[in-house]
């Protein structure tokens, strides 16, 4: 997939893709926030120490960022005409998705291991 042309069937896929994954595994994270609203803060680190919850939020977590960032730059390249802005704005894009999948694996993993 090295022309142009392919790139937009690629990312066709992938957001097809992770939004699946989005689909299947948000009902998991949804459902043990929802349980988790009357539940001290103690307890609530307590099952975020399960291997299997910090695991699939992380997992969770970095498929909605790729798919954020498909999706937004998706956006940039059918609305914003001006190239100075689109590549402004398609860095930020990736900036705020690198910096909020770092945060939140990051904050997964010390959750889940100290």
């Amino acid at each position: 997939m090295n022309n142009r042309h392919s790139e937009g069937t690629h990312h066709f896929i992938l957001q097809r893709l992770t939004a699946i994954i989005n689909l299947f595994l948000g009902v998991y994270v949804f459902n043990f926030f929802i349980k988790s609203v009357e539940d001290s803060h103690s307890s609530v680190i307590e099952g975020l120490g399960n291997n299997f919850s910090w695991l699939i939020i992380t997992i969770f977590t970095l498929s909605m960022c790729y798919h954020m960032w498909i999706g937004f730059n998706h956006i940039l390249d059918d609305y914003v005409d001006e190239v100075k802005a689109r590549s402004l704005l398609g860095n930020l894009n990736s900036i705020v998705v690198v910096i909020v999948a770092l945060a939140t694996t990051l904050s997964m993993i010390m959750v889940s291991f100290f």
